[in-house]
């Protein structure tokens, strides 16, 4: 069996979750703790310029794995067994209907199923399928399965990777699936049973996962992500990158029509120049929504929860639900006291490393819950 394959098996040896960004590397050791969970190590590490493209693919294997050997080192994390995942626009996610069969059965037919989603050939991708509902109420003939593939070759990248770190690859799973098992710890079990979308804005990529009840109803990855802001204010700014990106985190306010707090200057410059990404990336969220509203007969979003690097962007949960009229809220992936929660933190990591942290966190915690 393949690690890929692993995806929805339930390895209790998986100690450490390991998120391979574009931008940054994220290592999460967690205990099982009366609040939840316990954090043990959290740790971050720019990821090599010649890393991983920003479609998930890992460029050079063995580079990426000579810094996660370091960022282990610097954490002194000694453990070997590691939980990772595949993220990305070429990574397909899709809830598909088919004829009630055994599990057997589906193994074999989802990869003849994924013929008709996924843009690349079958026979270059690692396909699984997991069973949502069987059978789909009023329906009996009928179930609900939960449809992933992913080229090959970023499956191998992350397993090379991990190799060449000298770890072992427990399991590689939906990120989706790393985003509920924080949102089990944190938010309130009334808040599970609604439909509720967890948005992960990384460098790269925004994922956005629709759940009800605890099911994954949904799941879109978009390229729309923290570089677009980047990106634009370079061109409009006529600077590079790296300046570009300093300047989005240090000086970027998304501006509220309710708040009259006066904003620098420069911040309003910024914000003229991020707003039209800023409403690109607001109707690629809506369109989920739609999308979610005409297969599930009306029903719609009752909450978003964000996490990753990008939602950082000051006020941008405020602006989010002014625009999509739907409450939003950070996701504040630890449960209890956050500060107290991440050993040898300072202040501002205490606030940042969760939220850029929440796959990592929610990939460690898949042997507790």
């Amino acid at each position: 069996m393949s690690v890929f394959r692993k995806l929805f098996s339930s390895n209790q040896q998986a100690i450490v979750g390991l998120d391979l960004g574009s931008s940054s590397i994220k290592v999460a050791q967690v205990v099982k703790s009366p609040e939840g969970f316990k954090v043990l190590k959290l740790r971050a590490r720019p990821t090599p310029t010649a890393g991983v493209k920003d479609d998930g693919r890992i460029i050079d294997p063995a580079l990426l794995g000579k810094e996660v050997k370091m960022l282990f080192e610097d954490a002194g994390i000694t453990a070997k067994q590691i939980v990772s995942t595949v993220s990305g626009s070429h990574v397909i996610v899709r809830t598909v209907t088919m004829p009630v069969m055994t599990e057997k059965e589906l193994q074999h037919s989802i990869r003849y199923e994924a013929e008709r989603y996924i843009p690349y050939s079958v026979a270059e991708a690692q396909v699984a399928g997991s069973v949502l509902r069987n059978p789909i109420p009023g329906d009996e003939k009928n179930m609900e399965v939960l449809l992933l593939a992913s080229p090959k070759e970023i499956v191998q990248g992350v397993e090379s990777t991990i190799a060449a770190a000298g770890l072992d690859a427990a399991a590689i799973e939906l990120e989706s699936l790393a985003l509920l098992r924080i949102a089990k710890f944190v938010l309130l079990p009334e808040v599970l049973k609604q439909t509720i979308a967890l948005i992960n804005i990384g460098a790269s990529s925004t994922s956005i996962s629709i759940f009800k009840d605890e099911s994954l109803r949904n799941s879109r990855t978009i390229s729309l992500a923290g570089n677009s802001f980047t990106r634009a204010i370079s061109q409009a700014m006529n600077t590079n990158f790296e300046e570009a990106e300093k300047l989005k985190r240090e000086k970027a306010v998304v501006r509220i029509e309710m708040d009259t707090t006066p904003i620098p200057p420069a911040s309003v410059r910024i914000f003229n120049v991020i707003l039209p990404v800023l409403s690109e990336l607001t109707t690629e969220i809506q369109r989920s929504f739609d999308f979610y509203r005409s297969r599930y007969r009306g029903e719609s979003v009752d909450a978003i929860y964000l996490s990753g690097g990008t939602s950082l962007l000051k006020n941008l949960d405020q602006y989010l639900a002014g625009e999509l009229g739907v409450h939003v809220e950070m996701m504040n992936p630890i449960p209890g006291k956050t500060k107290e929660g991440i050993p040898g933190a300072s202040p501002e990591e205490a606030v940042q490393l969760p939220q850029i942290s929440v796959v990592a966190l929610g990939l460690a915690t898949r042997q507790i819950i």
